[in-house]
């Protein structure tokens, strides 16, 4: 579906006063953007999360409850992965880990149905991930541990899972950032979570020390830091567009090459590095899914960063 499809649709969507949508119409009204997701999320995902979404939009469930059923969901499966090694009890940890990115889906889902947006719930998505990875990996240390009775061996396990953690981070902040900028650039017509740092800092600044204003500020502005600082050509782009503006010409250049690099950031999503994850948790190979993310993802990442980069480069002049 091309975008002003979506938008045509969009628009018809909010037209039907007091008519039933299709799952499919409700599905399209709670996304972000069409051509952004991930094929697992596009055609299966978003449909178990929606079921999900009708419930808690029925109960007055908020998306910040949501996220956090997410990360309990995720951080059980870990635990369960850890605690066994049974068929069973691996399924069972998979079917957790699974909702918890059901949930993630649905909170989005809840918060834009609902119109109910936050900064505190775009960190605790981020913190809601970051844990239950966190939960993973050690489990695949654990699983691991016995391999070997090598003091070399568990030293080398935990240097593995630490560094992959830490690149699961930066992974994982890539897409967040760049798919939020392919809506600034081109579609910004349900909203987007792009954030200035500059801005945020002046927002700390002018809280009060010591509350919880303050210190979710603060937060905020270190996360968007962060993300920042990896594309310093990206922040030159933007820093253009605030003086003079965006034009017709920037956003269908964008569009012609953006299009297909936010596509492939759905390689650093949640999707696939799970499926791997868990699909070698189950061969009792998870030193394999733990190498993947520093072997494969990684390069992946840096690769889409500097053509990013050289897409922002590219588009700087015509600003």
């Amino acid at each position: 579906m091309s975008e002003s499809e979506h938008n045509a649709l969009q628009n018809t969507e909010e037209s039907k006063s007091g008519k039933t949508r299709s799952v499919r119409e409700e599905v399209l009204a709670a996304r972000k953007c069409e051509n952004i997701n991930d094929p697992v999320d596009t055609y299966f995902v978003d449909y178990v999360a929606m079921a999900w979404s009708k419930l808690f939009i029925a109960l007055h469930i908020i998306p910040n409850v949501v996220t956090m059923l997410a990360m309990i969901s995720g951080i059980a499966g870990g635990v369960l992965l850890i605690l066994d090694r049974s068929f069973w009890m691996d399924l069972a940890g998979a079917v957790l880990v699974f909702h918890s990115a059901v949930f993630d889906a649905s909170d989005g889902q809840v918060a834009r149905l609902t119109k109910h947006y936050s900064r505190l719930g775009r960190m605790l998505d981020g913190m809601s991930d970051a844990s239950v990875y966190l939960t993973l990996y050690i489990a695949c240390v654990v699983r691991l541990w016995d391999w070997s009775d090598s003091a070399l061996w568990h030293v080398f396990l935990i240097v593995l899972a630490a560094v992959t953690y830490v690149l699961y981070v930066a992974q994982c902040q890539l897409p967040d950032y760049f798919k939020n900028l392919h809506m600034f650039m081109i579609d910004n017509s349900k909203g987007n979570e792009l954030s200035r740092g500059k801005h945020v800092k002046a927002e700390l600044e002018q809280a009060k020390f010591g509350t919880f204003d303050h210190f979710s500020k603060f937060c905020y502005y270190n996360y968007t830091h962060t993300q920042e600082r990896r594309a310093p050509k990206t922040q030159a782009l933007l820093d253009a567009i605030e003086v003079r503006g965006k034009n017709d010409a920037l956003r269908d250049a964008y569009y012609a090459e953006g299009s297909k690099l936010v596509k492939l950031t759905n390689l650093l999503t949640f999707n696939l590095r799970t499926v791997v994850l868990l699909l070698f948790v189950f061969l009792h190979l998870e030193i394999v899914g733990l190498l993947f993310v520093v072997l494969v993802l990684e390069p992946v990442r840096l690769i889409l960063l500097r053509k990013y980069e050289n897409l922002s480069e590219r588009l700087l002049p015509m600003v």
